[in-house]
């Protein structure tokens, strides 16, 4: 048999070359190309991060709204009992009508922070500008400056008290947008426990006049 020709054994050994010189940059491309990083977009770390704030801050807002009724709790009081020893001390007709306004505003201020429902739902009805952030404000302020014109001390802390509550309530308002959904979660809760409790103490009444002998 005649020998392969030089030039074609050349020509079938560079073809074999350049074909596995493909297959090895093919490989050597694969490899580069699953070994680069990948890179998370702006788009998805800005929803993430957003998303892991919001959730903070809902897991936050009982807390807050805790510590929000405590301190309208206590101011209300401070500003019933300022406006009481007014009234006691006999004034003249403009504050004695000042001092029964501050002693209704907070009046109303302890009924909406009870929760009791029957009040939620009057409130919540005739005075709802208490669920809004500015009104609320503007309403806060009002009742200091009625505690400011009773010109004595007790009357000018109540009032500074009122104006730190002002901002802080303005604050929690709006800081979380679900204040008033988390709220009224809240309320329906401890209305349960009401409702479980007064049905407890119900039924250990009635168990107690059944067992009871009679006279």
């Amino acid at each position: 048999m005649a020998d392969t020709p030089a030039w074609l054994s050349s020509g079938n050994d560079n073809n074999a070359a350049a074909a596995g010189g493909g297959d090895n940059f093919e490989m050597t491309t694969g490899v580069a190309a699953s070994q680069q990083p990948t890179t998370p977009t702006v788009g998805s770390t800005t929803s993430a991060t957003a998303a892991s704030s919001t959730e903070a801050a809902e897991e936050d807002l009982p807390r807050m709204i805790l510590t929000m009724r405590l301190a309208n709790m206590g101011v209300a009081i401070a500003l019933i009992v300022c406006s009481v020893f007014v009234m006691v001390g006999i004034p003249g007709p403009s504050v004695f009508v000042l001092a029964i306004y501050a002693t209704c505003g907070g009046l109303l201020i302890c009924c909406l922070e009870t929760q009791l429902k029957f009040l939620r739902v009057i409130i919540a009805v005739n005075f709802g500008f208490l669920f809004n952030s500015v009104w609320r404000f503007l309403f806060y302020l009002l009742l200091a400056s009625v505690s400011w014109s009773y010109q004595d001390l007790f009357g000018k802390i109540v009032a500074g008290c009122l104006c730190g509550c002002a901002v802080f309530n303005t604050f929690v308002l709006c800081r979380y947008p679900s204040y008033r959904k988390i709220r009224e979660r809240i309320a329906e809760e401890e209305d349960k426990r009401i409702e479980a409790r007064i049905s407890k103490e119900v039924k250990r009444q009635a168990i107690q006049q059944v067992t009871s002998p009679t006279s």
